[in-house]
């Protein structure tokens, strides 16, 4: 075993620790929780938060919205009228942060553009036998909600599919059947 083994999975996604005020002609931040972009308030303005949840003190430019469906189609709808220089800030746990990178990246924005922040548990899982995602906790095994097989998480993460990888845990009992 080397050194380099225990390191963290070239694929596995690395989010942000802090926040870093690059210059910027407006800053979105969304996060799944308003409490938790608090640390976000400190960039310079011009700013604006959308959330699902929670309220931060007044004074700050926020629109709280009822579920996630409407919060991507008004972030969406934003997106579409940046300005170059917009900076994308996103808080919550990685299911949230991949949709809401996606729907960045296809508005236009550059990966250096949108800085991510995990908080959570729940991920995406995209089993490679029957093209199904689902939502799993940071678990190592678990059964596709699609075709029922028994799946083994892998630690690689696609950036495009904004999901990691679930694979047969055992090829030769597929299904967990006994062999008789």
């Amino acid at each position: 075993m080397t050194a380099q083994s225990t390191d963290i999975m070239f694929s596995k996604p690395r989010y942000a620790t802090e926040v870093v005020a690059h210059p910027a002609s407006r800053r979105l931040l969304v996060a799944q929780d308003a409490s938790s972009a608090a640390p976000l308030l400190a960039l310079p303005a011009p700013k604006l938060l959308l959330s699902l949840g929670g309220e931060l003190p007044d004074g700050i430019e926020q629109e709280c919205l009822p579920n996630p469906e409407a919060l991507y189609l008004r972030l969406q709808l934003l997106l579409e009228q940046a300005q170059a220089g917009t900076r994308l800030y996103v808080v919550g746990d990685e299911t949230f942060l991949w949709h809401v990178h996606r729907l960045a990246r296809q508005a236009g924005l550059l990966g250096d553009e949108i800085e991510l922040f995990k908080q959570g548990e729940r991920r995406r899982l995209y089993c490679v036998h029957c093209a199904t995602f689902q939502d799993i906790a940071e678990v190592g095994e678990t059964c596709c909600s699609g075709c029922g097989l028994k799946l083994l998480v892998r630690e690689h993460f696609s950036a495009r599919l904004g999901a990691y990888m679930g694979v047969c845990l055992d090829p030769d009992r597929p299904f967990g059947e006994v062999r008789a």
